[in-house]
């Protein structure tokens, strides 16, 4: 399966789904032909001087095709984009989640696939494969027409739709090949990307002014292939006028010829050729619009099977243990770490791991949650765990939004109580214009700490919930979510957390809310 069926399929396309945008383009186009054809009729027609009524159906026929032509000109529009938009919104959703499973997609090149590319591919539904589904038809209605006004104008319009519909398009996308436009504009995003959210980290090394020019050299690129990319279709589109008018004058060179002394039948084939060339005007840029999909679709499969192969690698989750056990342990080896874990929670228990970097403390958290295999011996968690990580993301929009990405239906007190307890410093209506770079280190551990207690998961799994804070901020935030009712969501639940020392490895669990019980 090609890599643009693939997508296509996951954007919840279906071949059935096109015949309503194909049909009212087709109408449209045909009213168009129609209504030349008509009026090449009506003027003939009229210099034959015959009584008024006899043109009275054709004028009112001309006027009826006239309005059908805009009519379905805006329900092709609209029919059409609505099927893109639907794929596009599908595709996103589907390719964020790819993107998540799969890992090692940094922020631009992210950006890239999630904006640019997407829209490539789904844009291929309404630049290509509508176009050409209306070309068709309207290919075959006009050699038909053709053919039955004169068998020879049907074979010199079959020659010219050969022309503007299959050789055309084809030598379009051989030159659009060598523009590299999609490489050059990706390559744009992330270099600006780069500019906008690495700049002091490049600065300080002495590399801002580099990274700047690198930046506007991919600028200039990308505006080079722009320009580049535009020429096929401009000389397609050259061409095309070109093969229309030749066609149009061998028409009329036989209809001449061949003149049987009926002026409306000469009108009438006279003017066929004028409009019928109208559905193959964006064949040209719908070959080129292709070939950038299917580079785009490339880039979204890798990326999708990556993620396929992340998550057969994943554990999966895991099984539940008997009533009474939320969390336990049994000589687990993960994929990651030399650790073995042995521990045991019952519902409502808190554990403190403490270790240093390389034992293994995040990738447990990950594998408890069923996102990494277990290597070796056994684990089972109860449901409704859910793992937060220390590079959670934070969204441009408000404190609010942040937190309820975790619980939709949080109430304002409750996300409040949860920020006073972290100690977040700004309310539920501060914009963090910028995400996470509108906050400080410590600022942002303190609000992905209060999205964990405003969820309402049952059982918690924090990685590193006290990074970048000071000491006895640390210790203040780890003693709530050890010994104290926990704010939030619910009050009483199993908590895991890990922070960062150096050391041997050490587990506290909390025996009661009086104090913790060191088990190893």
């Amino acid at each position: 399966m090609s890599d643009l069926k693939f997508l296509l399929r996951i954007a919840q396309v279906r071949p059935r789904d096109l015949i309503s945008p194909i049909i009212a383009g087709a109408i449209t186009l045909l009213a168009a032909l129609s209504l030349t054809v008509l009026s090449g009729w009506l003027i003939t027609r009229a210099w034959e001087m015959p009584p008024v009524l006899d043109l009275s159906v054709a004028v009112t026929a001309v006027r009826a095709l006239g309005i059908s032509r805009a009519v379905f000109r805006y329900l092709d529009r609209l029919v059409a984009h609505k099927l893109g938009l639907r794929a596009l919104t599908t595709l996103r959703a589907t390719m964020y989640d790819a993107q998540a499973a799969a890992g090692r997609v940094g922020r631009g090149e992210g950006q890239a696939l999630l904006v640019a590319d997407t829209e490539r591919v789904t844009d291929y539904i309404v630049r290509t494969l509508v176009p050409r589904g209306v070309a068709v038809v309207l290919t075959v209605v006009a050699i038909v027409g053709a053919a039955l006004l004169h068998p020879l104008a049907a074979v010199i319009m079959a020659g010219g739709f050969a022309l503007t519909g299959l050789l055309i398009p084809y030598l379009a996308t051989r030159a659009s090949r060598n523009t590299f436009l999609v490489e050059a504009e990706n390559a744009f995003t992330l270099q600006l990307d780069s500019v906008l959210h690495d700049r002091v980290e490049y600065a300080v090394a002495g590399k801002g002014d580099a990274l700047i020019e690198q930046a506007a050299q991919a600028s200039a690129d990308a505006s080079k292939a722009w320009a580049q990319s535009t020429r096929p279709e401009a000389t397609a589109s050259a061409i095309q006028a070109w093969a229309t008018g030749i066609c149009a004058l061998l028409i009329t060179w036989l209809a001449v010829e061949t003149y049987t002394g009926n002026p409306v039948w000469l009108g009438m084939l006279v003017m066929l050729p004028l409009a019928a060339f109208e559905a193959h005007g964006p064949l040209a840029g719908a070959a080129v619009h292709a070939d950038q999909a299917k580079r785009s679709a490339h880039r979204l499969r890798e990326v999708a099977d990556r993620a396929e192969e992340a998550t057969k690698l994943s554990g999966g989750p895991l099984p539940h243990p008997e009533t009474g056990v939320a969390v336990r342990a049994e000589a687990l080896r993960t994929i990651y770490g030399d650790q073995a874990w042995d521990f045991e929670l019952a519902p409502g228990q808190r554990m403190l791991v403490r270790g240093p970097s390389g034992c293994g403390k995040t990738t447990m958290l990950e594998t408890l949650a069923g996102l990494l295999p277990v290597a070796g011996g056994t684990a089972a968690i109860a449901e409704g765990a859910r793992l937060f990580a220390e590079d959670a993301w934070v969204f441009a929009t408000t404190v609010r939004e942040n937190l309820l990405v975790a619980n939709g239906n949080a109430s304002d007190a409750r996300m409040a109580e949860a920020l006073a307890a972290t100690g977040f410093e700004f309310g539920l209506d501060f914009m963090l214009d910028n995400g996470a770079d509108s906050l400080s280190s410590g600022q942002r551990r303190r609000l992905l700490l209060a999205r964990a207690l405003v969820s309402d998961a049952p059982i918690l799994l924090l990685d590193e919930p006290t990074e970048h804070l000071s000491i006895d901020a640390a210790e203040h935030l780890l003693d709530v979510l050890l010994h104290e009712p926990l704010p939030g969501a619910l009050p009483q639940r199993t908590v895991i957390a890990v922070v960062h020392v150096d050391g041997p490895v050490g587990i506290e669990v909390a025996a009661s809310p009086t104090g913790p019980d060191v088990v190893s």
